[in-house]
């Protein structure tokens, strides 16, 4: 296991920042364990989208990159995305993805052993962004979005600089499906955003823009749906988990699935 960073430029003042992590992910298309984190800086603030596992100093290298005051969000609050925010005292997530501004502190034990660095009474507290909020960056605006699917309170980001939506883990080449939503929720919600003025997507596990078109991809994906297609995709040792998906290799350009927890057919379905 790797505990340093690497980064890589974007976009104009926009970097990509890959953090420590691990590999491989779940089942026989493992793909892409590691996180990236993205930073886009304003002339008045930077933003950071996601703090990774919090195994490494995330703060420090941002520090390198931009001396702007930071505004740190979570796309979502799963641990791999969430880690590092004990280095950051405010940290913002979207309406109805935590109901509190206390800290959350990963409940899953192989995390905690494996993450040396977070503590268990993190040093920071939440802080709540409305969905349609425009962020100023000084000279960069940047729309809060909601694309619920993954988790309920899943955020996107539309940085109109760059015309890049940044979909954490709401848009990847495979989604797992964790809020106990249905597929149509999902879809529903994806149709919303494909109807949005964007060039492209990067979503937090794959190094490589995914494209313009690639929701339609997706929503092709779920239209095919059938229970028969669908295979196990062992977590280690955690939940079940399946998928189905279209494709062969993780790496293929045009690959994506979806995963969900194996006992959740009939949500699926409605």
């Amino acid at each position: 296991m790797s505990l340093t960073f690497r980064h890589w430029e974007i976009g104009p003042d926009t970097y990509a920042i890959q953090c420590p992590g691990y590999l491989p992910g779940p089942g026989r298309l493992p793909g892409w364990g590691y996180v990236i984190s993205y930073l886009l800086v304003g002339q008045e603030k930077a933003l950071l989208q996601d703090t990774g596992y919090g195994n490494a100093d995330l703060k420090g290298y941002v520090e390198q990159l931009t001396d702007k005051p930071l505004l740190v969000i979570n796309s979502h609050v799963h641990p791999d995305h969430s880690g590092g925010n004990k280095q950051f005292g405010e940290v913002f997530v979207l309406e109805g993805e935590v109901d509190s501004p206390d800290p959350v502190y990963f409940p899953q034990e192989g995390e905690k052993a494996r993450c040396a660095l977070v503590d268990a009474c993190p040093d920071y507290h939440f802080s709540f962004l409305k969905e349609g909020t425009v962020l100023d960056l000084g000279g960069r605006l940047v729309d809060v979005l909601r694309l619920e699917g993954h988790t309920r309170g899943s955020m996107v980001l539309l940085d109109h600089a760059t015309g890049f939506l940044f979909s954490g883990d709401a848009i990847l080449k495979r989604v797992l499906m964790l809020a106990g939503m249905p597929l149509s929720a999902y879809r529903a919600a994806l149709a919303r955003t494909d109807a949005l003025d964007f060039r492209d997507i990067y979503g937090s596990h794959w190094y490589e823009p995914l494209g313009r078109d690639y929701i339609r991809k997706v929503l092709a994906l779920i239209d095919s749906y059938d229970p028969k297609n669908t295979e196990a995709a062992p977590w280690q040792g955690e939940r079940d988990m399946v998928m189905f998906c279209h494709g062969n290799a993780f790496e293929e350009k045009d690959f994506c699935a979806i995963g969900f927890p194996s006992d959740c057919w009939e949500q699926m379905k409605q």
